[in-house]
């Protein structure tokens, strides 16, 4: 995995493969973003964070960037909520990152890319 990766989650975001209508349909916002917040995933997100997307060279790419706004975006089109959409964009942004930096068995992180990969969001 590396920037060619990337550059291709970018192009599937931009194409419309990785978020979709059907990513959002019949989520419960609130309840969710509680999920999430529970420390089960939240403290996993953030151990896979601190290993993989803290790194300064990493976070400063343009193609992460890119990604995350597009993830953003594309969340609060689909679905008005900018605080989902700033989940997706973290998503987004350390799978990224992960991928910069070859991470190629890292499981949080690949669970992470193939939920959103299947259409769905994480823990759904």
């Amino acid at each position: 995995m590396s920037r060619t990766d990337v550059e291709k989650l970018l192009l599937d975001l931009n194409e419309g493969r990785i978020l979709t209508q059907q990513t959002f349909e019949g989520l419960d916002v609130e309840v969710y973003l509680d999920e999430r917040d529970a420390s089960v995933f939240a403290d996993k997100w953030m151990q896979a964070f601190e290993r993989w997307a803290r790194v300064t060279a990493v976070a400063e790419e343009e193609v992460l960037r890119a990604c995350r706004e597009q993830a953003f975006k594309q969340t609060l089109a689909l679905t008005g909520e900018p605080e989902l959409a700033g989940y997706v964009s973290d998503d987004i942004g350390l799978i990224g990152a992960a991928l910069l930096q070859d991470v190629v068995h890292e499981p949080f992180v690949n669970e992470l890319l193939e939920s959103y990969r299947q259409g769905r969001l994480p823990l759904r």
